[in-house]
């Protein structure tokens, strides 16, 4: 049996004076965007200035997420990310931090 070992991705955001911070388990970097996308739906009402409408900005910015946009990796680190999401009711600044799972 060949199977991909999940990788642990910490999302941390700064949104409109906020810092939140999740993790999703992904094989790559870009389907761990989802799972980002799904945690933020599911946190919502946890995080001030994000409802659905915010979250639906964000999605379509970063599903798919277009090759000329990817996160940057950032020079001098190993699995280490960066990349800015606008919505109607602020910019959010977002590192992505990739962990092994051993």
């Amino acid at each position: 049996m060949n199977f991909q070992v999940k990788n642990i991705y910490t999302f941390i955001m700064d949104f409109r004076g906020g810092t939140y911070t999740s993790q999703v388990h992904a094989e790559s970097l870009h389907s761990s965007l989802e799972g980002w996308v799904d945690i933020l739906r599911r946190d919502m009402n946890e995080i001030e200035h994000l409802g659905a409408k915010t979250i639906q900005e964000i999605e379509e910015q970063v599903l798919p997420f277009p090759i000329d946009e990817d996160p940057v990796p950032l020079r001098g680190l190993k699995n280490v990310w960066f990349f800015v999401v606008t919505t109607r009711k602020g910019s959010g600044h977002v590192l992505v931090v990739k962990t092994e799972n051993n």
